[in-house]
This record gives C-alpha cells, sequence and structure tokens, in this order.
C-alpha cells in the first residue's frame, strides 16, 4: 500500500520538519511500504493536491497523513474524503492539534510507525455551505465550528503566536484574556429545521463534532466523533463576572457539572442547522480557520464519512 505524507512546511514554526521526513523514509524502509512525500506550498493547496493524487490512483487503497496542525489536517481531509479507498490520518505537528485530543486510546500520533501500523476507524464528519470569504464554499468541517467569542479567540491567538516565545495553549489564554476585555456579543438567528432556537445576541456558538479547541481546552465534553451527531453549545450575553467565573470550568470540560448551567449555556444534539448572520464582519471559524460569512450557513452530519487512521500502541 502506498503511504502519503503531506507536510505543511511551515507547521510549528518549521522546526523539526527534516527529522519528520528523515524518520517517515527509514519508517517505510522498515516496512517495505512505499512512502510519498508531498510538502504544501500555500494555504488550500493541500486540498488541490489531495484531490488529484486520490484521483490519480483511480481507486487504488492508500493512505493519506496530514503532517501540520489542525488546518492542514482540515485541508487533507476535503480533498479525499469523499475517496471510499483513501484512509486519512493526522500527524500533529502544528501548534493547535486539538483534533487528535479527541482519541486517549491512540497510540503516539506523532511516532510514524504507530502511524503506518494503525487501525482505521469510521468517524463522522460535519458538512457546511455558505458564501464564505466572498464566494460560495461547500466543505467539511471534521472537529469543530466556533462563531463569536471564540472565533475572535482564535484570530487574536493567530496574531500572537507570531510573537516572540509565544505559542500554542499559553497564546489562546492570552487571548481570551484580550477578547474577556472587549467582550462583544454576536446578532444571529439560528434554525434547526423550521424552529426558530435563536434570534438575538449570544456570547458564542460551538459547533462540535470533537470535544476540544484553543489547544486543549474541553470546551464540548460530551462530543463524540462517532455518534452520528453533532453537539450545539450556546453561550449567552452574560456579564464579564459570569463569564470570568465559569471559564476554568469550561476550560477544564467541566462546567457542565456547575448548578444551574442552563443558565448560561445551551445544550444540544443536532444533525442540521441554518445559521443567518444579522451583523456585518460575521466570522466562522472551521477547524481553526477564519472565514468572513455572507448570508446564510448551512450545516449538516456526514455520518461515519472519513476512514480515520487511529495509531496503533506500539
Amino acid at each position: 500500500m502506498k503511504h502519503y505524507f503531506f507536510i505543511n512546511p511551515k507547521a510549528g514554526q518549521g522546526k523539526g520538519i527534516d527529522k519528520l521526513i528523515e524518520e517517515i523514509e527509514t519508517t517505510a524502509a522498515e516496512l517495505q511500504q512505499e512512502a510519498i512525500i508531498y510538502l504544501t506550498k500555500s494555504v488550500e493547496d493541500g486540498i488541490i493536491k489531495a484531490r488529484e493524487t486520490a484521483e490519480s490512483l483511480n481507486g487504488e487503497p492508500a493512505r493519506f497523513y496530514a503532517c501540520g496542525g489542525d488546518g492542514t489536517n482540515n485541508e487533507i481531509i476535503n480533498g479525499a474524503a469523499d475517496f471510499p479507498n483513501i484512509a486519512l490520518g493526522c500527524v500533529p505537528i502544528g501548534t493547535g492539534n486539538d483534533m487528535v485530543r479527541n482519541f486517549p486510546e491512540a497510540g503516539d500520533f506523532l511516532f510514524i510507525k504507530s502511524q503506518m501500523l494503525g487501525e482505521v476507524k469510521r468517524i463522522d464528519l460535519m458538512k457546511y455551505k455558505g458564501r464564505l470569504n466572498g464566494e460560495m464554499r461547500e466543505g467539511y468541517c471534521v472537529n469543530m465550528f466556533n462563531i463569536g467569542l471564540d472565533c475572535d479567540v482564535v484570530a487574536l491567538t493567530n496574531v500572537l503566536k507570531k510573537k516572540p516565545f509565544i505559542a500554542g495553549s499559553f497564546a489562546y489564554l492570552l487571548a481570551v484574556g484580550g477578547m474577556f476585555l472587549r467582550k462583544k456579543p454576536i446578532h444571529m438567528q439560528l434554525w434547526e429545521d423550521d424552529k426558530l432556537m435563536v434570534d438575538g445576541e449570544v456570547l458564542l456558538v460551538a459547533i462540535a463534532n470533537g470535544g476540544y479547541c484553543g489547544g486543549g481546552m474541553n470546551t464540548s465534553p460530551q462530543s463524540c466523533m462517532n455518534d452520528g451527531v453533532f453537539d450545539l453549545n450556546i453561550i449567552k450575553n452574560v456579564s464579564h463576572a459570569a463569564f470570568l467565573k465559569l471559564f476554568p470550568k469550561y476550560k477544564a470540560g467541566t462546567h457542565l457539572q456547575v448548578p444551574g448551567i442552563e443558565k448560561v449555556i445551551t445544550t444540544k444534539q443536532s444533525k442540521a442547522l441554518t445559521m443567518v448572520p444579522k451583523q456585518k464582519d460575521f466570522n466562522i471559524c472551521i477547524d481553526g480557520e477564519i472565514y468572513a460569512a455572507e448570508g446564510q450557513i448551512e450545516y449538516s452530519m456526514a455520518e461515519g464519512a472519513l476512514q480515520f487512521i487511529v495509531p496503533a500502541k506500539l
């Protein structure tokens, strides 16, 4: 079987790429497998190359590995998930790496031999369709959509990570503090079928297939990646004091155990939603990548749509 490694050379500030390539080549030789390495050249190049590669295989079974952060993982999934002969793995060399946190039973995601010997597990994907960044787009999200405060935090985190000595979860926590000081709600409508669930201002909305965001914050602990539904989490437009009191538990994933939490957070499982922005400058974060949204966005489940490689325990 052929193993294709799509490497984002800028992931993790570009550190360790040569060592990773050496490990891939050494492991492939040891296992007597064919490994093909491709370094992505720009944003969304991974989507194009993964799709072209999958098409060229003409149904031949293969494994694709996204080597980067959550954004790189999202690209390779969007390029190859629709090909039933392709299994996809994630080598998390980025700074967030939240998707792989949903598999505590797995072996070491950074150990290439564990990856190449891993078993395939069917997991769900979330689909989206809407006008983003000025054009109609549709695609998959594997881990989480974040709208509102969460999205603003991701945007600021991306800026902070470029600063010296600031990276990963520390950058995210700094961004939370910064956005907390200038907390502003978002105005939107949210529909499930013909039922209007939200019509007004909320602090944030997360539509979750996985449980983690922001480099390890367990914000949707009830989520499961193969249960056929996504988890909707809505935090109401609460005061600064209420948000500050809740945040440590929100970060740890214990917030749903707080008495009276339903007054602050609405949670619900769903298979399809429609979101309608009611303001300008409405952004949506898809697996860590930010897009400007115009008009309604449709979300739906793609149950069991991804053949995901769970690394072997060695």
